[in-house]
């Protein structure tokens, strides 16, 4: 989040560079990959890793109050992109 251009009523991101979908068609520069997921989760819910496992209807549960956070470790020097 770029909380320079970011007002209280909307929200600016920073994005990295991607590759272009003909890029990765035709030269393979990104493909799918689950290789970075660490297995190391953390957040405000009890079991984190439902966040990760690819089921969309099972809602992770938290009794507590405020903002709910959940992230995962990456290997070092990787980073992820949300897709």
């Amino acid at each position: 989040m770029d909380e320079s251009l970011s007002t209280l009523s909307s929200v600016k991101c920073k994005l990295p560079k991607l590759s272009t979908v003909y890029s990765n068609e035709n030269f393979g520069i990104a493909t799918e990959s689950k290789d970075l997921d660490s297995g190391r989760y953390f957040g405000t819910f009890v079991d984190n890793s439902i966040a990760f496992d690819g089921n969309l209807l099972q809602t992770p549960n938290s009794t507590a109050t405020g903002d709910c956070q959940v992230g995962m470790g990456f290997k070092k020097g990787h980073v992820g992109m949300i897709s």
